[in-house]
Parts: C-alpha cells; sequence; structure tokens
C-alpha cells in the first residue's frame, strides 16, 4: 500500500476490505502454572496449528479493543 492510497483509508477501515486482512476464529484458553496466568491462542482451523501458528501471552500484554477508549 502507499502513501496516497494510505492517506485515503477510512479512520475506522473495514479490516478485510480495506486493510485486506482476512478475519479468522480463534480459541483463547487460560492456564496456570507456577501461579502465573497465561493466556493461549489456538486457531480453530485445524491446519493453521500443523502450521505451528499459536500464540502464548501474559494476561497484562493482552486487551480487547472493543473496550478500549
Amino acid at each position: 500500500m502507499n502513501q496516497q492510497r494510505w492517506e485515503r483509508v477510512p479512520a475506522d477501515p473495514d479490516l478485510e476490505g480495506d486493510l485486506g486482512y482476512e478475519m479468522d476464529e480463534w480459541d483463547v484458553i487460560r492456564a496456570r502454572r507456577d501461579g502465573r496466568g497465561r493466556l493461549m491462542f489456538l486457531p480453530k482451523d485445524t491446519e493453521m496449528l500443523r502450521d505451528d501458528a499459536f500464540i502464548l501471552a501474559d494476561p497484562d500484554a493482552v486487551c480487547n479493543v472493543e473496550h478500549r477508549q
């Protein structure tokens, strides 16, 4: 995407239509080990798991953007 096209993107862009993202469904699993909580994000598409697609994160590093202001 060049500078001019980027500047024409709306302030609240459509993720697929304007930015070209493809939305995927992911499951979130809370895990505890050594007293510390972790979040594991796993794709619902098992083919993606075969390609090592997963995320491990501390809960403090994750936020729900729908609730941010």
